[in-house]
């Protein structure tokens, strides 16, 4: 049996004041040291002089394999596969002013979170893996509670910056985001993926 898993959300960010996977050209995933520019930002808007929206971000943390085949227990059979990647969508993300690099950054801290709690989301599932658990509700389950505090911590960001308007993201915040991807660093997608390829030549 093949089960999609359907814990895929679109999440929008909006900034006022101020198999291995195939990517097509409108998709970018997040990857160490690689930045968001200007001109990935393709969603065209009428610009509103009384509206203060200056940005649109629009990004995705996507459990992979897209398709989960379970057994009639509703087990996962290929759940040491199980991953997670961050995307970005161009052509749903809006950057009013191309030469504002104080909405670019903020912009790129908000890819940056959603990439955090990727890392979140893939050390449970690790921890899952570890202990053999491989109910398709459980790694569902796990998805919901952290995309839920993800959509928390992206509000707290707004909130705490006044919605992009301070000056270059707060340093606080960089700092904060930067020591957690940190300390998370051994579950990126790529060495995720690398440790159960590894795993699983062994077995």
């Amino acid at each position: 049996m093949i089960r999609i898993l359907l814990i895929t959300f679109l999440y929008t960010s909006v900034v006022f004041g101020q198999k291995d996977i195939v990517l097509d050209a409108n998709t970018i995933q997040w990857k160490k040291g690689v930045f968001l520019k200007p001109e990935d930002f393709k969603l065209v808007k009428e610009i509103d002089s009384f509206k203060v929206e200056n940005a649109l971000t629009t990004y995705r943390i996507e459990i992979l394999p897209k398709e989960v085949i379970v057994d009639e227990k509703d087990n996962i059979v290929n759940y040491l596969k199980m991953n997670l990647a961050t995307y970005f969508y161009k052509d749903k993300s809006w950057l009013g002013d191309k030469k504002d690099a104080k909405s670019l950054a903020h912009e790129q801290l908000h890819f940056d979170i959603a990439e955090l709690f990727a890392r979140k989301m893939r050390k449970a599932f690790e921890e899952l893996k570890e202990k053999k658990i491989q109910n398709f509700d459980r790694y569902q389950e796990v998805y919901s509670i952290y995309w839920k505090q993800c959509k928390a911590y992206q509000k707290s960001y707004e909130r705490e910056t006044f919605n992009g308007a301070m000056p270059v993201p707060s340093s606080d915040w960089l700092l904060k985001v930067d020591e957690e991807l940190y300390k998370l660093e051994q579950y990126t997608y790529i060495k995720v993926k690398s440790r159960w390829r590894e795993k699983l030549k062994k077995s």
